[in-house]
């Protein structure tokens, strides 16, 4: 015996089945959207990590009693590393001009202005705080609204 098709049999199947894909398609763009949102903000991190690593291992370099502290060029934090090279005294300049975090070495007590250097990468943010008492260099910076901070040792006091 052979059993009848009912027309809403077939429509159901078709409506369900359309249910079905519709809503594939949205979970695949709701993740897409999340993956998306999770790479960027792995990228502003770890650009922020980046920048406060090389600025921590900077300071640390520094083997010069004294050698780290801040001075302010027009308006501008700047932060100023003493080196020394055989006679020869040099001096790290890192600071943030027009949003950009910038580097400069140049020979200790020598004119300089906001343009020199090299530019290390592009910033939203950029704060120094230096403690006299403690010797502790706090270093803020921020990416893409993001922000990221640390504390370092300078060895001065």
């Amino acid at each position: 015996m052979k059993k009848k098709a009912h027309s809403i049999d077939v429509i159901f199947m078709l409506v369900l089945f359309s249910i079905f894909a519709i809503m594939s398609v949205l979970l695949i763009l709701i993740g897409s959207n999340v993956y998306g949102k999770i790479t960027t903000s792995q990228e502003i991190n770890g650009n922020n990590r980046t920048i406060l690593s090389y600025i921590t291992n900077k300071v640390r370099a520094c083997q010069n009693d004294g050698g780290v502290y801040l001075e302010e060029k027009d308006g501008v934090q700047v932060l100023v590393i003493v080196s020394s090279e055989g006679d020869a005294a040099y001096e790290t300049l890192i600071f943030e001009n027009n949003g950009k975090l910038k580097e400069a070495t140049i020979v200790a007590g020598d004119e300089y202005n906001l343009d020199f250097g090299d530019t290390l990468t592009e910033i939203s943010e950029f704060s120094l705080k230096l403690n006299s008492v403690t010797g502790m260099l706090n270093v803020t910076v921020g990416t893409m609204g993001e922000t990221g901070s640390v504390d370092i040792y300078t060895g001065n006091r």
